[in-house]
């Protein structure tokens, strides 16, 4: 028999699955759309290799095996603008029912999180296995045995980060009016030493010393990586030191922020 408040986690999740049901035909356009890039990377980096066989320890298969990798990441572990919709509840004082509840809202929110990346990856499976058979040959020096536990576990901690620092974003809501500028700002940030420009490994030594400090490149170029084999040994226990240092980080400073807003939030609307 399961508890009260386990039963209560169990029909918040249930209830983001279903709704997050809704909008199936959006995620599966989602996922078809993120291959676009996918081809403008094949054909860059097919000139960049000619006349060469390796770039910065990357071969041209690698390198493209990195970037279709980084789409299953992305997949599995990218918010749904959860940000914005966090912020429009205190804005617009949707979460004034949840607070006379016995409800922890930063849990709602990662319930619906959860039940929204669980939802996206079922309908991902059948592109994302389509894609797999049509370019499986740029996985054909992967050691997957040896390299996917490990990768599943940093795309734990990878989906882990972008919640709790989409959650600590948001929550600037309770200062200022709009978030967006600031979310824009960091997001391009995060996306280009994120390892989605370039792989982190294949930027200049100072630059990837900075990512490596940063939580960015711990969200996708990790667990990207450690797939295909390019973290290992040593880099790869120190790099989940850092990836679940963050997650610490970001959990704890969430809920400092939360605690605090509240102590100025206004009850106003719904």
């Amino acid at each position: 028999m399961l508890t009260a408040p386990l039963r209560l986690q169990v029909q918040i999740f249930n209830l983001g699955v279903q709704s997050n049901l809704i909008y199936r035909w959006n995620f599966l356009l989602r996922v078809l759309v993120s291959f676009v890039p996918l081809l403008g990377s094949v054909f860059l980096w097919n000139a960049v290799f000619t006349g060469q066989k390796t770039f910065a320890n990357y071969t041209f298969t690698s390198m493209v095996a990195y970037f279709i990798t980084l789409i299953i990441v992305d997949t599995l572990t990218v918010p749904n603008e959860d940000d914005f919709q966090i912020a429009e509840d205190i804005r617009e004082g949707r979460i004034n029912a949840l607070l006379l509840k016995p409800i922890d809202y930063r849990l709602y929110r990662f319930h619906l999180f959860a039940a929204a990346r669980l939802v996206h990856a079922a309908f991902a499976v059948v592109p994302l296995a389509l894609a797999m058979i049509w370019l499986g040959r740029y996985y054909a020096d992967v050691p997957w045995a040896a390299n996917l536990p490990w990768a599943l576990l940093a795309i734990v901690g990878a989906g882990m980060i972008q919640f709790f620092f989409c959650f600590t974003l948001a929550m600037i809501a309770f200062w200022i009016l709009d978030i967006g500028s600031i979310t824009f700002i960091i997001y391009s940030i995060e996306f280009l030493l994120g390892g989605h420009i370039f792989p982190v490994d294949a930027l200049p030594p100072w630059l990837q010393d900075v990512c490596n400090c940063l939580p960015f490149a711990y969200e996708t170029y990790f667990p990207a990586a450690i797939l295909i084999g390019h973290v290992h040994g040593a880099a790869m226990a120190w790099g989940f030191v850092w990836q679940w240092a963050w997650v610490g980080f970001f959990y704890i400073l969430s809920g400092i922020l939360w605690k605090r807003g509240l102590y100025q939030y206004t009850a106003v609307g719904g």
